[in-house]
């Protein structure tokens, strides 16, 4: 569970950090390496109450090593103020796009973890037109393949989970942690950070998902990375890896929410999939 506050410090400086304007909203962004160098790009999509520095600053140096690396900041995380409008994944679909047109990205490989994987599996049913590659970490086709008292905590949150479960979640020091850094940053401050998590946490308990049909029309590469001690089971795990056609499924041991994108093996997995061509 300490990984988590390293996380939060690991700090890899852009080449470029700006924003797009979307509907009258801004959304920020980050560049690193150079992106007229001709390969395509990867787009990282950071997890809930995080931003790109706290998810992947740790893995920015090593992937953008040979091609360069775009971070999207959803609404009210990292420097992207929250606003009046909706937060969903078809809004975050479409911000995530407006960044890729600003920057003329026509195509990217996009790695996202948790509410950032969930994005991503957004993106290959709905704009899969834009998605390379994807690689899906900790995260679930629905809130239903979540942990069952993670379930019932979306729905109710005054549901006390098990002690095995919350002994998975952050912990109060470092989710005061997460809360201190994301308000440093955000131009909303601490009441921004506020709205942001009562908005993610509708988000997380509304009605999201995708059809069996849905994923099984997805042709792009796909792999899915999952600890053993995850918020998502194992057998939902599966079920996607045997609906999505060209899948890969990487199931990391030892391994929780909380510390799998500080695992060693991850920069080699995400690159293998990013390298390695379709099945057909």
């Amino acid at each position: 569970m300490r990984k988590v506050v390293a996380l939060m410090m690991a700090v890899s400086t852009p080449a470029m950090a700006e924003t797009v304007n979307v509907g009258g909203h801004d959304v920020y962004y980050e560049v690193h390496g150079d992106l007229s160098a001709g390969r395509v790009p990867i787009l990282l999509l950071h997890g809930g109450a995080m931003h790109i520095q706290s998810t992947f600053g740790d893995l920015i140096p090593e992937l953008s090593a040979d091609r360069p690396v775009i971070g999207v900041e959803q609404q009210g995380h990292g420097h992207t103020p929250v606003h009046d409008g909706d937060f969903t994944l078809e809004t975050m679909r479409g911000d995530t796009l407006a960044v890729l047109d600003e920057l003329g990205v026509e195509l990217a490989h996009v790695i996202g973890f948790s509410m950032g994987g969930m994005l991503g599996l957004e993106l290959a049913v709905n704009a899969p037109e834009r998605v390379a590659s994807l690689s899906a970490i900790s995260a679930s086709q629905n809130g239903g393949g979540m942990l069952p008292d993670l379930v019932a905590m979306n729905r109710d949150p005054t549901h006390q989970p098990s002690a095995e479960v919350a002994a998975l979640m952050p912990s109060e020091e470092e989710f005061a942690q997460m809360a201190a850094d994301v308000a440093e940053m955000n131009p909303g401050g601490a009441e921004g950070f506020q709205a942001m998590m009562e908005k993610t946490g509708a988000l997380i308990a509304s009605d999201w998902g995708w059809t069996d049909e849905e994923f099984a029309a997805i042709t792009l590469p796909v792999q899915i990375i999952m600890g053993d001690n995850d918020f998502v089971t194992l057998d939902h795990t599966l079920h996607m890896h045997e609906t999505i056609p060209d899948s890969w499924l990487a199931v990391l041991p030892d391994t929780e929410h909380m510390n799998i994108m500080s695992r060693p093996e991850l920069p080699i997995l995400l690159k293998r999939r990013i390298v390695t061509p379709q099945v057909h």
